[in-house]
């Protein structure tokens, strides 16, 4: 016999839903790491527009992460998260306008484990989900990895 109430599958459902959407979501971010840096290497007659794209996808992502930060901040009534977001998207986009791409993207992988490093360490974060520190974990090393080993290709060129 289930002592399992129908409205509690309902919710469960909602809960798998949303973790597998997630997971989902979170790999196709990863697309345009992957194949940007693919694309750089094998058309380099446009290397230019494939970096500049790599770039500024780092920039969106990078900013993204850290503006979720703020809905966390407000609910836990946090100035120092909001200060800190604010200050990582500052220096994202002024590295981003002021540097030349290679150490953009050398400075974009370090910023990606310093976020999330961040996340498991500030008590802004709630403790998360298995699952979700996870897979943040991985996508932040992906991500890390796919500019590190572009920032080497053009280091080389």
């Amino acid at each position: 016999m289930s002592t399992t109430r129908e409205g509690d599958n309902t919710q469960e459902s909602v809960i798998d839903k949303t973790s597998e959407t997630v997971l989902w979501l979170g790999r196709a971010g990863l697309l345009p790491f992957i194949g940007l840096s693919a694309a750089l290497y094998l058309d380099g007659q446009h290397q230019q527009l494939w970096l500049k794209s790599l770039a500024t996808y780092t920039l969106v992502i990078i900013c993204f992460l850290v503006g979720t930060w703020w809905g966390l901040a407000l609910i836990r009534r946090s100035p120092a998260a909001l200060l800190m977001s604010n200050a990582l998207a500052l220096v994202a986009f002024f590295s981003y306008v002021i540097m030349a791409s290679l150490h953009f993207l050398l400075l974009g992988a370090f910023l990606f484990l310093v976020i999330v490093l961040i996340e498991r360490r500030h008590t802004l974060s709630p403790r998360q989900p298995l699952y979700y520190a996870r897979m943040r974990l991985q996508l932040s090393l992906v991500a890390s990895s796919s500019l590190l080993l572009v920032a080497m290709y053009l280091w080389e060129s």
